[in-house]
């Protein structure tokens, strides 16, 4: 005689979903924030002309509904005085 056993976990697809969705709504969110980016500098206000290396140098930083885009000279000026900051305390 075979007796039958019990699921242990109860598959929950209604939370995945739900998380899934949340997820693909705040891609779609950060996206349009990156589609709407300064064409400058926000330290410098050195112009950002796209091209492959400029994509690949300038640093982007998003935080909350702010979008901050940084030359290469500008952030390794402000890396460091994180660094310095960072190494007195």
């Amino acid at each position: 005689m075979r007796t039958q056993m019990k699921k242990i976990r109860k598959p929950n697809s209604t939370k995945r979903k739900n998380d899934r969705k949340e997820a693909q709504k705040r891609l779609k969110e950060q996206t349009s924030l990156m589609m709407k980016h300064p064409k400058e500098c926000c330290i410098c206000k050195l112009s950002f002309e796209r091209s492959e290396e400029t994509v690949k140098t300038w640093t982007v930083t998003v935080r909350e509904d702010r979008v901050h885009l940084t030359c290469p000279k500008c952030w390794s000026i402000l890396t460091e005085a994180l660094g310095a900051i960072e190494g007195s305390s």
